[in-house]
């Protein structure tokens, strides 16, 4: 599952053109199963096991880090069937009575059922963005489609999803509407019109589609793309001008002012630029759009090189020059080598001897790879601050990331003291998914994050926007925070396979709704000039 949402592009598009065969650790069976899903919304094993386990246990699976084996022990064991049985077997201490249940055990059940009612019945940016994408990529070539897309909070880059929009013009919007509701993804319809149609996907996601004739698409596009503040503030902006704008249009009293399929049209009868898509949240845009400063977003195409990445060395799948040549082959001019350091055992980290051996390997390699790759290491922080690898080793690298996995139970005083001691190692360059979140799973470390901001400038280390779709770490708002105080910042894939440096389009996502320009990005700067950076 977790190689299915990493995948850059929607699984449908892979199957489609036959690459499911590339995809790391899929055999027959995977590949054979993932057809009928893709063909038939089911497969054939689903649906002989589906009877034989209630599907309130099935749901116990959803709450973070409660793994098949505890969901069938609670469930054999206490005849726990659903997440508010399980809530009240932990509260009332018959949880803690089966064989090696104990109460830390009991009180991270608890927490995890905490943190999922705050996720509620939200997706990842990374899941629902490739099923919106499949199904905008069935019903756009329609002959009578003349504009489809997402919108809404999808549209804007949300790190989650409720619910998917979908916005269309149609010449014959009865015939798009029942192509939608026929779609294989289509679980159950839950309610349809001859412009409208919401239904539910097999996987329970919801989709809405909302059809207008064309030469209205653009108010509607514009009004289910804008978050309600922002559509609320335009409205009296509109207001003050005489005009009236809802998802219809833009009125003047009972005349509609022609505005056509463009939405940016909506903000220039409003004597606005456009507003880019990731900012439209009533967030200071709007006074910006005004005053005629908003930023020139970074963009993907700006990025020149990623020195995030893994390889078989530690815990990634590829080796270094399969690595390279895909960093290559995106046009990167450079990239970094950065396995995992000695303590993170789990992820078979590296021990001093290792870490040199691969260092010889990667200058052995260098001139043959077509890129520049630099040695680095993600180096775990320890508890007290200090670094996995002794400083003389660290020296010996190019690139130095610091990353705290290990002992992250400790108070905000704590924890702080200890980031803040890793950025000011003077061997440090990046520190890496700083807040530590994985989204829906794991809340962010308790951090006085001013402070680390104020260090981090300090010292000149660099603040990652991580683009691994559970991590996003750092937020949009941490990063746009970081940024305005004077925080350089990298936005890096931690890929750990080849196709993981597609990853790159949700921390580009982060980076723009965090108002992000290409100048404070630190790995948009050519070679040349990120070689100065790390000798400063």
């Amino acid at each position: 599952m977790q190689t299915l949402h990493s995948l850059p592009e929607p699984v449908a598009d892979v199957a489609a053109e036959g690459r499911l065969d590339d995809i790391p650790g899929f055999g027959e069976a995977i590949r054979a199963k993932i057809t009928d899903i893709l063909r038939t919304g089911t497969t054939p094993l689903y649906e002989r096991v589906k009877d034989q386990v209630p599907a309130g246990v099935l749901g116990l699976l959803g709450l973070p880090g409660l793994g098949a084996k505890t969901a069938r022990q609670v469930w054999q064991g206490l005849g726990v069937e659903s997440v508010e049985a399980l809530e009240e077997a932990a509260r009332s201490g018959k949880l803690a009575t089966l064989p090696g249940m104990g109460e830390k055990t009991v009180q991270k059940i608890l927490a995890s059922i905490e943190r999922a009612r705050r996720y509620g019945d939200r997706i990842l940016l990374s899941q629902a963005l490739p099923l919106a994408e499949s199904l905008v990529a069935q019903l756009r070539p329609r002959a009578e489609v003349e504009h489809l897309d997402y919108a809404g909070s999808l549209r804007r880059g949300l790190e989650t999803i409720g619910d998917i929009d979908l916005v269309g013009a149609s010449r014959d919007p009865a015939a798009t509407i029942a192509a939608f509701v026929h779609l294989p993804q289509v679980g159950r319809v839950i309610t349809q019109g001859e412009r409208m149609a919401r239904v539910a996907l097999h996987g329970g996601v919801e989709v809405d589609l909302k059809l207008v004739r064309p030469g209205d698409y653009g108010p509607l596009l514009h009004h289910f793309t804008g978050s309600r503040a922002h559509s609320i503030h335009l409205r009296k902006i509109a207001e003050a001008r005489g005009l009236k704008i809802n998802e219809y249009g833009v009125f003047r009293g009972d005349t509609e002012l022609p505005l056509g399929d463009d939405e940016d049209a909506v903000y220039q009868v409003l004597g606005l630029p456009p507003i880019p898509i990731h900012l439209r949240e009533d967030r200071g845009e709007i006074e910006a759009a005004q005053a005629g400063t908003l930023p020139h977003l970074i963009t993907e195409a700006d990025i020149r090189g990623d020195v995030h990445a893994h390889t078989t060395a530690s815990d990634g799948t590829a080796t270094i020059e399969q690595m390279a040549q895909a960093a290559q082959a995106r046009g990167y001019e450079y990239m970094a080598i950065t396995d995992h350091s000695q303590s993170l055992r789990i992820a078979g980290g590296l021990t001093p001897e290792r870490l040199r051996g691969q260092i010889r390997e990667i200058r052995r390699l260098e001139d043959a790879l077509g890129i520049a790759c630099f040695a680095g290491s993600e180096v775990d922080i320890r508890a007290d601050g200090t670094l996995d690898f002794e400083d003389a080793l660290l020296a010996e690298l190019d690139f130095v990331i610091a990353s705290a996995h290990l002992h992250n139970n400790q108070g905000e005083a704590a924890q702080t003291k200890r980031l803040i001691g890793a950025i000011e190692n003077p061997h440090v360059d990046l520190i890496a998914h700083p807040t530590g979140r994985l989204l829906g799973k794991r809340d962010p470390y308790p951090l006085d994050f001013d402070a680390v901001c104020e260090a981090a400038r300090r010292t000149g280390t660099a603040l990652e926007i991580n683009s691994s779709p559970d991590r996003l770490d750092l937020s949009d708002a941490y990063a746009r925070h970081a940024c305005q105080q004077g925080v350089r910042l990298m936005v890096n894939t931690d890929a750990h396979a080849p196709d993981n440096y597609g990853l790159l389009r949700y921390g580009i996502t982060v980076a723009r709704r965090a108002w992000l320009t290409a100048e404070d990005v630190l790995n948009t700067r050519p070679l040349a000039a990120f070689r100065d950076w790390l000798g400063r």
